[in-house]
C-alpha cells in the first residue's frame, strides 16, 4: 500500500506554479496544463502570436510550422472567438516529464515510459473531490452555448468540420461502475451540437453499444486543457476495470482533484481549462472525416450529442492538438499501445524462449498508419522466424488485433539493434536473400476494407552465420576516443 502525503492547493491564486508534495523522503512537482504553458514560455520553447489568425487553415499552417520548430504557440486573437488557443504543448517525451515533474532523463532508458506507466496502474491514486474549481469560473447553459466562440480549427482541405482535438472525454462505464477516460474528438455540428467521435474498438464505443442495449441515458463531459498526467493517461490504452482518473493520479504522484459537473453526475478535472457537457443521442450519427496521425483521412460515424452547457476558467485557453502527422498528435497516440513490447515478449517467450527482445516501432512519419515490430532471436532453425511472424499476426493486444497495429513484422539476429530503424532496414536489406524470408497477407477489416502485412525473416541463414557476419572491431569499447583528446 501506497501512503501519500502532500500538500494541496485548491484555489489556484492561492498555489505558486508548482504543486509540491512528498512521496517518502522525496520532495517532488508536477505542472498542470496552464503551468506547464507557463513554464515552456519561461524556458524560451514557446512563442506567442498577436496578430489576429483565421481558425480555418491558417491556425493550422502556423501550428505545423511552431512544431517544426519544437515550439509550442500560443494564439492571442482568433478571428470569431473569444478564447486564445495553445498548440504544440506535448510533443516529447522531455515536455512529458516536465509536466509530471521528473527528470528530463527519466524516460530515456529502454521501456523506462513503459515500466512507469505500467508502474502507475499497479498501484493508482484515488482522486480528491472539491466543490468548486477554476473550471467552475465561468458558466454557459443550454440556449446560450455557441460554439461559435471556441477556436476550433478546420485544419485540412478534406476535413469534414471544425475540430476540437485535444477533448479529454469523461464517460461513465455501465460495467465497470468507472469513468472512461479517453481522447474524445469533436467535430462541430452547429452552435449546440457537436459529435463525439470514437473508433470501432474503442472503450467509448463500447459504452455506446451497452447504453443502446439497456436505452439508458447518456451523459459525456468533454475536459480541454487538462494537466499532462490526465492526456497521458487518457491516450494510453489502460487495463480494463482500472480508474484511468487514479492511474493520472500516480502518473504525477498526487491525487487529481474532480469537481461535479453542472448537469450530471460526471466527475471533471478542477483545474482544466474548459469543460463540455453533453447529452448523447445514440439513435442519430453522423460522417466526419479530419487528416489523421499517418498523414492519411480517417473517416468515422458517430452519434450526435447536444450541448448542455460549457464552464471554463474565467481567463481559459483552449488547447489545440495539430491534427495530422503533428508532432503533439503522433507523440500522444504513442502511448496507445504502450503495453505492446511487454505483451509480445511475454507471450512469445512461451512458446519462443530464446527470443532476446521485442520493439514496437509507431513512428507516423516512418510507418504511416500503422507500425512495425522488430523481433531479436538466437535462432535454432531457419524456420523459426516464420513461425515468430505467424505467433505475433495472430495476437490481440488490449482491444486491438495486430493487424489493425502493426503493418510489418521483422525477424532479426542478435547482432542487430532492433530499436535503431537504420539497423533494422540494413538487416532486411542484407539478410533478406530468399524470397521464403518474405511473406504478405490481406486482411479484412470488418469495415468492409482490406489491409496487408507483411513479414520479414531478416536473419542470416545458420549455414552461412560465418559468411554473413558483421565486421567487428575486437575490444572496441576499450579504446575511448576521449581519453585520447586528453592533455
Amino acid at each position: 500500500m501506497i501512503t501519500l502525503v502532500y500538500a494541496l492547493c485548491i484555489k489556484d491564486e492561492q498555489c505558486s506554479r508548482y504543486r509540491y508534495y512528498s512521496l517518502g523522503p522525496t520532495r517532488r512537482k508536477y505542472l498542470n496544463f496552464r503551468d506547464l504553458v507557463s513554464e515552456l514560455e519561461s524556458r524560451g520553447d514557446l512563442i506567442r502570436i498577436r496578430k489576429a489568425v483565421n481558425p480555418e487553415y491558417e491556425l493550422p499552417a502556423l501550428l505545423a510550422q511552431a512544431e517544426a520548430r519544437d515550439k509550442a504557440c500560443w494564439f492571442e486573437h482568433i478571428a470569431g472567438s473569444d478564447f486564445p488557443a495553445v498548440g504544440g504543448v506535448l510533443t516529447s517525451v522531455q515536455r512529458w516529464t516536465l509536466g509530471l515533474g521528473l527528470s528530463t532523463d527519466r524516460f530515456a532508458a529502454p521501456n523506462s515510459l513503459e515500466q512507469y506507466i505500467t508502474e502507475a496502474v499497479a498501484a493508482p491514486v484515488a482522486a480528491i473531490v472539491a466543490t468548486t474549481g477554476p473550471v467552475c469560473d465561468v458558466v454557459i447553459n443550454g440556449n446560450d452555448v455557441d460554439t461559435a466562440s471556441l477556436p476550433a480549427p478546420l485544419f485540412f482541405s478534406g476535413d469534414s468540420h471544425r475540430f476540437i482535438s485535444a477533448g479529454v472525454g469523461f464517460a461513465q462505464d455501465p460495467e465497470t461502475g468507472k469513468q472512461n477516460v479517453g481522447f474524445y474528438r469533436l467535430p462541430i455540428l452547429d452552435r449546440r451540437l457537436v459529435s463525439v467521435s470514437t473508433g470501432p474498438t474503442s472503450d467509448l464505443r463500447r459504452i455506446y453499444n451497452l447504453h443502446r442495449e439497456r436505452g439508458t441515458k447518456l451523459q459525456i463531459a468533454v475536459a480541454i486543457g487538462v494537466a499532462p498526467s490526465l492526456q497521458i493517461a487518457a491516450a494510453a490504452d489502460i487495463p480494463a476495470g482500472i480508474a484511468d482518473i487514479d492511474v493520472a493520479g500516480a502518473l504525477q504522484r498526487a491525487p487529481i482533484e474532480l469537481v461535479k459537473c453542472q448537469t450530471s453526475d460526471i466527475m471533471v478535472p478542477a483545474d482544466a481549462e474548459f469543460v463540455i457537457e453533453v447529452t448523447v443521442d445514440l439513435e442519430t450519427w453522423v460522417d466526419n472525416t479530419m487528416g489523421e496521425y499517418g498523414d492519411q483521412y480517417g473517416k468515422t460515424t458517430s452519434p450526435v450529442a447536444t450541448i448542455d452547457a460549457i464552464t471554463h476558467r474565467r481567463d481559459a485557453l483552449f488547447h489545440v492538438i495539430m491534427a495530422g502527422m503533428g508532432r503533439e498528435h503522433n507523440q500522444l497516440g504513442s502511448l496507445m499501445a504502450y503495453r505492446m513490447r511487454a505483451t509480445i515478449l511475454e507471450r512469445l517467450h512461451d512458446r519462443h524462449p530464446n527470443v532476446r527482445d521485442v520493439f514496437a516501432d509507431m513512428t507516423p512519419r516512418r510507418m504511416g498508419m500503422r507500425g512495425q515490430v522488430a523481433v531479436s532471436v538466437d535462432k535454432t532453425s531457419d524456420n523459426q522466424p516464420d513461425a515468430i511472424i505467424n505467433d505475433v499476426f495472430a495476437m490481440q493486444i488490449g482491444r486491438f488485433p495486430m493487424s489493425m497495429l502493426m503493418q510489418r513484422v521483422v525477424i532479426v539476429d542478435t547482432d542487430v539493434d532492433i530499436r535503431d530503424h537504420q539497423d533494422v532496414e540494413w538487416a532486411i536489406a542484407s539478410r533478406t536473400i530468399h524470397a521464403s524470408q518474405f511473406s504478405a497477407h490481406e486482411d479484412q477489416t470488418g469495415r468492409g476494407a482490406s489491409v496487408i502485412r507483411f513479414g520479414f525473416d531478416a536473419t542470416a541463414p545458420l549455414a552461412q552465420r560465418t559468411v554473413m557476419r558483421r565486421p567487428d572491431i575486437p575490444s572496441a569499447e576499450q579504446y575511448d576516443l576521449d581519453r585520447y583528446l586528453q592533455d
